[in-house]
Order: C-alpha cells, then structure tokens, then sequence
C-alpha cells in the first residue's frame, strides 16, 4: 500500500489495541499512544513528499522508508491481536501473555528509535508540513463527487466515426466478400483499437445482419491456445444447459487425455463443428504474436458459400500475413478531436467548446503530452474534471517532473498514467492496486472486487450494510477518473463487470511490487516470475501452491491461488503441501482458490485465524465438506463457495463475524444461529431456515436472503417468518427444476421492504400480483415452464420498474402488454424463451420502457414493437 495507506492503517490499529485491547496492555499503553501520536504527525509531511518524490531520490527514499516502518508496526500489532484473541490458546496461560506483551514492548520501542531517525532525515531533506494529508475528506468526497458515470454517454467515440463507417463498409459487412474474410485493426497500446472493434461488434446493422453466431474473445500476451479456444467456443450462442454439457464435455476431454497436443486438436475440431456450415463474426482482441494467430486459424472453417468474419486487433502490424485480410491502422487523433474528447470527459465549464485565454497554453502543452492516444487523454481529464482553472498548471507540471526530455512516446503516456494514480486519495489507491491480483485482460466481477476490498481493509465500515455501498462508490470514482473500463452492466444500468487497460495493468502491477510486496510466482519454476523480498500479497499461476518460500510467508496479507491452464484440478492439499504449510500464514486475511477444488479442508487451515476473506471456486469437488473448527476463524467475515455445494457439520459453527455466505448446502445441519452479523445468506435449505430463523431473526441483520425450497410444503410458515425480516431487500426462492413436482409461490404480499425478488423453479401457476411484495422494483422469473401468458397480471405491479424472463419461464407464443400495464417498467429482458413469436403492446403500455434486452428468442418477430423503445436482440 502507498505510504500515506500504510501509515493510516497503521495508525487505525494502534486505535483498536488501546480501545478495545487495553486490558491486554498493562505497562506498554504509554508507548502504544506515542507510536500512535508520532505515526499520525508523520502523515502531515507526506503531501510535500509525494509532490517532490518523482524528481527528489531523497524524498523518495523518505516515503520508502516511513512505508516499511508502517507496515513493520501493522505486523507487530496485528501479530499481537491475534495471540491473545486466539481461539486454541488458553485465557489462564499467563506466562504467554507475559511473553506476547514483552515482545511487543521491545518491537513498539524498536520501531519508535526507527521512526525518530525517519524523523530528522525529513528535516534534511527539507521535507515541510504542508497541513491537513491529502485524504482527509476523501470518504465524504467520494460520495458527494457524483456525476454523470461516463459509461452513460457515447463519449469514447470520439474520432473514430469514420473508421467505424469504413471498415462496416469495406470489410464487415460488404457481400462482394464471400468465404471468410480477416480484418486486422493494428496501432499502439492506448490508441481506441478495442473500443473501435466493440464498436462495429455492438453495431445495430452487424447484430441485425446475416450472421448466424458472434463471439468476442480477448486473447492478451497471456496466451494459452487451448484457453482461447475454450473461450470462443462458450462464447458462441447456445442456452445455458447446453453450454453447462459444452463445459462438461471439455472437462472430461482433458481429464481423460494427458497429451496437450491432442487435446488441442479436439477443442480445435469441436470449435470447427460449431462453426461449420454457419455464417459467423468473431473477434479475436489483443493479439499479440503471429504464433497465436497461426495455432488459431486451422480452427475456422473458410466455406466459399458463406460470409464470415474474422476481427482481429494487435499491436503487431505482421501478425496476420499473407492471407485473405483487409488491414486498417489507427491514427492518433488530431489536435480538434483531441481538444473534444477532452471536452466531453472534463468537467469545465465548456459550453461554448472554447478554452479561457489563460488556460489555452496550459492545454494545448497538457494534450501535446497525450499524443494523440485517447486512453491518455480521457486519464488526465479525469485528473482535471474536478480542479478549479488553477490546478491545470499544478498537473502540468506535475507531467512534466515524471517525464524527461527525449524519452519515448510511451513513457511520456505512461508518466501521465502514474500521476493520475498519484493523484488518488489513498483509500482509492489501494482499492487500485487491488486489480493487480486479477491476470491480464480479465474480466472483474463487481462483487468480487468488493469483497477483496472488504477483506484487504480497503473499505472501512460504517455501520451496517453500508459495505458494498461505499465499495461501489469507491468503484465509481475509479470509472469517473477513467482507471478502470466497464465491461457489463445490469439490466438497471449498475456495473456488474470491469477490466483494466493493458497500460494501466502495467502501472497497477509496477507500483503494487513497488509500494505492497505484490508478487506473482508462477508454479514449478525454480526462480519466481516476480519476486520480492519481503512479499505481503501473492499471486499463483498453476497448480502448485509455490512452496519453494515458505520462510517468505509469515508477513503475507493475500495468497490468490490461480489455476492458469484452465483444466479444473482437484488439489490433495495433503500430499502436495509440507507439513507446517498453511499456518506459516500468520497474517492472512486472503485466500482466493480459483479452479484449484479442494475435497476437504486441512486442519492446518484452522491456523489461519486472522482470514477475513475464503473464496474457493472451480475443481471437481463433488462436496465440499465444512469442518467443525471453521469457527476458529473468528474473523472470517466472506465465505464465498461460487455456488458449489456444501457439507455443514452437525452443530453449530460460532463465526460471529461472518457477514456473506454463498454455497448450497446438501448434507448436515445449517446451525448458523449464531452468525449474528449476517448481510447476505444465499443459499439456506427451507429446513434449516425453519430451524435457526428465530435466531437470525432477531438479530435481523440479514439484507439478502437466498431458500432452497426442496422440502418446503407449501405451509405460511415460510411466509410469517420473512414477514420479520425487517431489513430484507433482496429474496430469491429457488428450486432444482428437474423435481418434477411443481412449486406453490408462498404469499410473499407482507414483504414491505423486499425490492429484488428471484423465484427460480418449475410453478404451477403466475402468480398474482397482489401475492407478491408491494415495493417490487425488479423481478426475475426462470425456468416457471408455464404456457400462460404472465403479462396481464405482473403488468398490475404498481413500481416494477426491471423484469426478467428467462430460461423457459414462458412456454407461450405470444404477449400482450395491456393499455395500463407496466406503468413503470423501464426495462424487459427475455432470454431463452424459445417458442415466443411476438410481443403486442397496446397503446399507452409500458408508457417507460426505453430497454428491451432479447436473447437466444429466434421465433420472436420484433416488427410490431414501437420504435421509441431500444430493442437490443441478439439470437447470435
């Protein structure tokens, strides 16, 4: 974490042993508040640091040194914490105390003698108080700074418009061109290729046109072929059961097949099978090397009777050679488009499109050092958007310190890129560099991304429920200030998915190793792809665990394990680790397992008593079996099992905590009556609910709820104990659609404050509105399997503003949207509804509709549909 981070966190710690661990401090409480008091007097000097470091080694190696101090006391303090909270050791073994509180006393006493030469080295390097840290109203700033999220408007368009036209008209989607044709958009890092290439794939006239399938598929230097293969296979259309036999089948492929190269060969014929007899547009984005392009192409059929296309964008200019292929080369933009992208992102006042006298050479020197790039330009007007006219001089010449004369096109768009991160408050800044644990082009889950946040500490909470909302306001200004780029949005237009640009990865990467003790290791190697010498968070490629630094474990605060073959692994945690392994993490508070199964826990887990964050997802796990002693770790606040199932021991499990659980209990008891703390609990099996929701009830702090109706009867019990859920938004009731019996929807009308509602099983019947909670903003409806038309009656809810229904909700072949129905919907997604041929609204219907989201309907005829409504239709 950055200096100013480092020190706050540290500082935050001290707070909590004097507050809530005094008891534990007898004789040293005087030098906990000095080191406390000194630490915060310290953050006063960072500012001029900071300003001085890109120029000043002296200033530099002071921030450096102020940063390891901070941390060497955050380990100190937290290492304290966690003895005497420990849970297996005994509150009457004195001697221990003596011994953890002596430890402590010498290592507060060490750190202050540190701190007092830190101290008079700042008066040698004239570094000053410059008053008040620069993040001394970030919270309320992040909030109150709303404004317009860019991703509303068309804003990266910008200079691009004719390129867009050309190759439509050139290349896309001229029917002079028949068989396959390959379209290569080639320009530097930064310049708009992705953006260009998303903007022709997401053309009105490319998903209306004669493709009989489209796939997007980011490639990066990353670049395994049998991952890429795999992607564009599950990109292609197909409903979600056959996708889930398309991954079934892969899985089994290379479980069965230990040579590579054949495997290779099959995904490769079973992509050509798909793709065989078809018409189809795929993109291929970010290729790096024409190797890639060459294991790839035997897996495309080029079939003279059909008009398909290949779209691929590289920095590499030869990596498509001597084919069939029609080149286009981007061009930076000129200094008008560069001025009105800058316009649009920018919030200045610009209403007639000029620029004040005493800013215009301010400007044209700032845009002069973008280059023309649009991924530098839309950083520093996000840098720019919130100063007054007299910070424009203040990043000028902040550009100017990180760049020097004569230095290449590249560095100088990266200087402005580390200044933007510079530029961010330090909760931002950590929150940042979290992106770091993610690979290269991936794409980032919004509630993932908040989790880590949560666990890394990033996020401090204030009150209840009141996580994820500051993490998704932290999220925002990242978007605002253009760090990040969305990938997905929701129905209701909130992000659901992000990514971070190749260049922008790269800065991310290099302050991480520079500021956190960020490494990557990448499995069976002997020498570690990135390493530092005093790591606090990891990152694994591959199927190994990187034993080979055990001794470097102790000070690790992440470990993301990631399986980079793609192939789900079960990992025997007890063979292939060594004893000791696991609880030679004394500080972890992470632990990401992403395609790396486990079928069990180790008991050496249970040493992990400072983890906040589980996350396990992938392998081949049929079970994964919860222990008894998962209540040692009493911090543990996510438990995040990605939907698998679960086996729960049969008593109670004590995480008082834990605030959001997800998995799918199958065997034993949930006795969660003690989770106190609880936010989000998906999924509870309908007995267990029954059993434990007196407890949960009364604590009621439960805002997202998720029941596994299997056993239910169809009794009022489930009914009247939602009803005293006072704080329940969010419900989803779901059941296994192959039981045939079909489901009774409770009488769920008494829910007052529930807005989001999910039933997903097999019904005998719609139900009536009136049955269904009054304030109901967003519904969702899958695999229902009813014949009768649901809109006449859904269209009676008085504030549905979102509606989903998808994967053979609705067996019908027909819709009608009465004259006074949906009077608030804004939006209507259908997906999977394979028999629907046609939607008819009356006149005054849906009177808000502006979003009609249709996916994998083919029967459906759109023609009818008015014209002010968006139709967005993709059966491709």
């Amino acid at each position: 974490m950055a200096a100013e981070v480092a020190i706050s966190s540290a500082v935050r710690l001290l707070g909590i042993l004097l507050i809530q661990e005094l008891k534990f401090l007898r004789g040293v409480e005087g030098e906990v508040q000095l080191l406390k008091d000194e630490l915060n007097r310290m953050q006063s000097f960072l500012k001029d640091a900071n300003k001085k470091q890109a120029q000043d080694y002296s200033a530099r190696t002071w921030i450096s040194d102020i940063r390891k101090l901070a941390q060497d006391a955050e380990d100190a303090i937290e290492m304290f914490l966690l003895n005497v909270e420990n849970p297996r050791r005994s509150c009457t073994c004195f001697q221990n105390h003596v011994r953890h509180l002596h430890r402590i006393d010498q290592e507060i006493k060490s750190i202050q003698i540190r701190l007092d030469a830190i101290d008079k080295s700042r008066e040698r390097y004239g570094i000053k108080d410059l008053g008040e840290a620069a993040d001394s109203a970030w919270r309320s700033q992040v909030e109150a700074q709303r404004r317009l999220a860019p991703w509303q408007n068309d804003i990266l368009l910008v200079g691009i418009e004719d390129d867009v036209e050309k190759l439509l008209r050139e290349s896309i989607l001229d029917k002079e061109k028949k068989g396959l044709s390959i379209t290569v958009v080639e320009g530097m890092g930064g310049i708009g290729k992705s953006t260009l290439a998303r903007t022709i794939y997401n053309h009105p006239h490319v998903i209306a046109g004669e493709f009989d399938c489209r796939a997007w598929v980011v490639v990066s230097a990353e670049f395994t072929e049998e991952e890429t293969i795999k992607q564009i296979i599950l990109e292609l259309p197909g409903s979600q059961s056959e996708k889930q036999w398309l991954r079934d089948e892969m899985k089994k492929l290379e479980k069965s097949m230990k040579d590579k190269h054949y495997v290779k060969e099959k995904l490769k014929q079973m992509l050509h099978r798909q793709l065989e007899g078809k018409t189809y547009f795929i993109v291929l984005d970010d290729v790096w090397e024409k190797d890639h392009w060459e294991s790839l192409r035997s897996a495309f059929p080029h079939e003279q009777d059909k008009t398909s296309r290949l779209m691929v964008t590289s920095r590499n200019k030869d990596v498509i050679a001597n084919d069939n292929r029609y080149a286009h080369k981007m061009k930076h933009l000129d200094n008008e488009k560069s001025w009105e992208l800058f316009l649009k992102l920018a919030l200045i006042d610009k209403s007639d499109g000029e620029c004040h006298n005493e800013l215009e050479s301010v400007r044209c020197k700032i845009l002069e050092n973008c280059k023309g790039l649009p991924l530098a330009i839309t950083v520093v007007a996000g840098l720019l958007a919130d100063r007054q006219s007299s910070g424009w001089e203040e990043v000028l010449n902040r550009i100017n310190a990180h760049s020097h004369p004569g230095i290449l096109e590249r560095n100088t768009v990266n200087s402005i890129l580390e200044l933007s991160y510079d530029n961010l408050c330090p909760p931002l800044k950590s929150c940042f560099l979290c992106l770091a644990f993610f690979k290269e082009d991936a794409t980032i889950p919004v509630k993932r991304l908040v989790h880590i946040w949560v666990g890394q500490g990033c996020i401090q909470q204030e009150g209840r429920g009141r996580a994820e909302e500051m993490g998704r306001s932290y999220l925002d200004e990242l978007i605002n200030r253009n760090m990040v780029q969305i990938k997905d949005l929701t129905l209701d237009g909130r992000v659901k998915n992000i990514y971070v640009h190749d260049l922008l990865r790269e800065v991310c990467l290099r302050k991480a190793k520079e500021e956190t003790g960020f490494e990557i290791l990448k499995a069976k190697e002997e020498i570690p792809y990135e390493f530092s010498h005093k790591p606090r968070h990891r990152v694994v490629y591959g199927e190994d665990l990187g034993t080979w630094s055990l001794n470097q474990n102790k000070h690790l605060r992440s470990l993301f394990l990631l399986n980079a073959s793609g192939a789900a692994t079960v990992y025997n945690v007890y063979v292939s680790t060594p004893a000791g392994y696991w609880s030679s993490f004394q500080l972890l508070k992470i632990l990401d397992l992403d395609g790396i199964g486990l079928r069990r826990f180790p008991y050496s887990f249970c040493a992990l008593i400072g983890l906040k964050y589980l996350r396990i997802h992938g392998g081949f796990f049929p079970i994964l079996k919860l222990p008894s002693w998962l209540d040692h770790l009493k911090n543990l606040e996510i438990l995040d099992t990605q939907s698998g199932c679960v086996q729960f021991p049969n008593f109670a499990l004590n995480m008082v905590r834990l605030l959001y659980f997800r998995g799918y209990c199958v065997g034993g008891q949930m006795k969660i009556d003690n989770w106190k703390n609880i936010e989000t609990l998906k999924n509870i099996r309908y007995e267990d609910w029954m059993r434990c929701n007196k407890r949960l009830i009364a604590n009621s702090h439960v805002r997202e709820l998720g029941i596994s109706l299997e056993g239910w009867k169809g009794c009022d019990a489930l009914s009247k104990s939602l009803e005293k859920m006072e704080n329940l938004v969010i419900l989803h009731l779901i059941r296994d659609p192959s039981i045939s019996r079909r489901l009774i929807i409770p009488d769920l009308g008494n829910l007052n404050n529930v807005t989001k509602l999910e039933l997903n099983s097999r019904m005998t019947k719609w139900p009536v509105a009136s049955i269904l909670p009054p304030n109901l903003s967003h519904l969702t409806f899958k695999f229902s399997g009813l014949h009768e038309d649901p809109m006449p009656e859904l269209g009676k809810l008085p504030k549905l503003m979102y509606l989903k229904l998808l994967e053979y909700a609705y067996k019908g072949g027909r819709m009608q949207i009465l004259h006074d129905g949906f009077p608030c919907l804004k939006a209507l997604f259908l997906r999977e509804l394979y028999r629907l041929r046609a939607i008819h609204i009356e006149e005054g219907g849906m009177p808000q509709l502006k979003q009609l989201r249709i996916r994998l309907c083919p029967a459906l005829k759109t023609e009818d549909i008015p014209e002010y409504i968006h139709i967005s239709c993709i059966n491709t």
